[in-house]
């Protein structure tokens, strides 16, 4: 047992070195797009859902979360850095792709 709480310590440790590797503002702002996407996909699925298809909600919401990112990074801030909107990009990417687990799912189970 002793063991293989050694190994998951290790584990964890692997991945705390690999995270401390980016800066903190891309951590950032890849968490801030991924809850932007996912809060807009559910407002959207919650208020115009039933009107239209779930890939257009989430069409919408990605758009939406796109130019949010860049109003932020372009107007917002002082001048633009690409490396944020990547980030950005990337959360937007991965809460898509959380989406479409969910979809999945619910289309598996019924």
């Amino acid at each position: 047992m002793e063991k293989f709480i050694a190994t998951i310590k290790a584990y964890i440790m692997a991945a705390v070195t690999w995270l401390c590797r980016f800066e903190k503002d891309k951590i950032l702002h890849f968490a801030l797009a991924d809850n932007i996407a996912t809060v807009v996909w559910i407002g959207a699925a919650l208020t115009i859902g039933w009107l239209l298809a779930l890939g257009w909600v989430t069409a919408i919401c990605a758009v939406i979360t796109c130019a949010l990112i860049l109003l932020k990074d372009c107007w917002l801030d002082p001048s633009p850095d690409w490396r944020d909107i990547w980030a950005g990009g990337i959360g937007l990417a991965w809460a898509l792709a959380k989406i479409g687990l969910l979809w999945l799912c619910w289309r598996l189970l019924h």
